[in-house]
């Protein structure tokens, strides 16, 4: 019952404005008051009045019929300007008899109001029998002749709503979309499969009188499978068709989220006043594609060769990235000016440790150990990269040490990954027990650990998962 009561007004809304409202006529003023398809947005501007609409223009004409579009140009625009536009996508079609899309108020209204704001607004007619042929003629349309109509053809926004987006957005994740095409918004409409694309920003709006809970989760996968650029916003409280039926300010405020998303992904974005630097894009690198850094960073450190701290940051990005031989041979350079630096005494042993020369790793922790500044974190930082370089033995080792001269929860979970890892179940959950009675660990976390492979059909497991709140 609860489901059929959610899609009531779905249903309602959707024969008014998305199927066609039938037995209305533009001659009957009783009619006209009531008519659900008068209503346009519920943002306005002052500039409204100033917007120059040119009506009825052919976008597509053959054996089948013509279509048309009305285009809407900002006010007191010059003849050679060009600017982005939005188009307010039909992709129901417009039925025989019926009344046009492009004529209903909230799809001469919203290109109005985007005029106002400086953008070619445009409404459209479609073939309900081809729909995609349709869309793809506009956009054909709008690459040849869009010039004529100052329109700049390279950043173009669309806009689908309601039964228009699922046709819509086949269109737009096709290899045929048009390139022009730099962002879209898709108002309360039912969640699209994807793949979706990596090159197109997307502003999804679910209305709170459409949501059903179980209809979302493949959108959200979907997302993030495919590394898209989607914003998922909620429209608490809001009906559906709520840009046209909701006169008030948390509509309002949906709405002028939506512009500011078209703005920022067609408008140009300012250069910045400060100068562009090598390093902050690094860092970017180390976050997003690590192996490219190390390449980048090296030109940085030619610049600036006698800056000990930036070569040390050279042989970590090295090493972190499994070039071990080149990361020893710069931290060497480190040491030869500055032989007491703990930091790369310890990176120094971790390479010793995975190229299997314990002697000379223990070396270079006592000649760490000498310094008054050495603590506990200097064993837990060796254990840590001992853990990552599988030497699962030497990381416990060097973690009990840490965790002698300062318990924490944190330590304790990687020892117990240690343990774990070389097969001491005793010791993983003694230490994992541990580690939980300090504060540090989740039972998500532990359950999606592979370090804790080895230990999950001890019954002891069970019983530590069941137990954490």
């Amino acid at each position: 019952m609860r489901k059929i009561s959610n899609r009531i007004p779905i249903i309602i809304v959707t024969t008014f404005l998305f199927v066609g409202y039938h037995g209305m006529t533009q001659s009957n003023a009783d009619d006209n008051f009531f008519d659900p398809l008068a209503f346009g947005v519920v943002l306005d501007h002052p500039a409204m009045k100033d917007v120059v609409v040119k009506k009825d223009i052919v976008y597509l004409k053959d054996d089948k019929g013509a279509l048309h579009i009305d285009i809407y140009i900002p006010p007191k625009l010059k003849a050679n300007e060009r600017k982005p536009s939005i188009i307010f996508l039909n992709a129901i079609g417009d039925e025989p008899g019926e009344r046009k899309v492009k004529s209903w108020g909230i799809y001469s209204s919203w290109p109005t109001l985007m005029a106002a704001y400086g953008y070619v607004g445009i409404s459209m007619e479609a073939d309900g029998s081809r729909i995609q042929e349709s869309i793809k003629g506009l956009f054909n349309f709008l690459d040849k002749s869009g010039t004529a109509y100052n329109i700049d053809k390279d950043k173009l926004g669309v806009y689908a709503a309601s039964a228009n987006v699922r046709q819509s957005v086949n269109y737009l994740m096709s290899d045929s979309v048009s390139k022009g095409i730099k962002a879209a918004v898709l108002y309360y409409g039912a969640a699209p499969g994807g793949p979706f694309r990596k090159d197109l920003p997307v502003y999804f709006v679910i209305a709170e009188g459409d949501a059903r809970p179980e209809a979302y989760a493949g959108l959200w996968n979907e997302v993030l499978k495919n590394n898209a650029p989607w914003t998922i916003k909620m429209g608490t409280a809001m009906p559906h068709a709520f840009d046209a039926f909701s006169d008030n300010d948390e509509a309002r405020k949906i709405i002028k989220e939506t512009i500011s998303f078209w703005k920022n992904q067609l408008d140009p974005v300012p250069a910045p006043l400060f100068p562009h630097s090598k390093l902050r894009d690094v860092f970017g690198l180390l976050r997003m594609n690590s192996p490219k850094a190390p390449e980048l960073l090296k030109t940085i450190v030619d610049e600036h060769p006698d800056n000990m701290r930036l070569l040390s940051f050279y042989g970590d990005v090295l090493r972190q990235n499994g070039k071990t031989d080149e990361a020893e041979a710069v931290y060497k350079k480190v040491l030869a000016k500055n032989p007491h630096d703990i930091r790369i005494l310890i990176s120094m042993a971790a390479i010793s440790y995975s190229k299997d020369h314990k002697e000379e790793a223990e070396k270079y922790v006592k000649a760490a150990e000498q310094s008054e500044k050495f603590s506990s974190n200097n064993y837990s930082n060796l254990g840590f990269f001992l853990l990552v370089a599988g030497k699962d033995k030497e990381a416990a080792y060097y973690y009990e040490k840490a965790i002698a001269q300062r318990p924490n929860g944190f330590d304790f979970y990687n020892l117990a990954c240690a343990y774990a890892k070389y097969g001491d179940k005793d010791k993983a959950f003694d230490a994992l027990n541990k580690s939980l009675e300090y504060g540090y660990g989740s039972k998500q976390q532990i359950e999606n650990d592979n370090d804790f492979t080895s230990i999950r059909a001890d019954n002891r497991y069970k019983q530590l998962i069941e137990k954490i709140k």
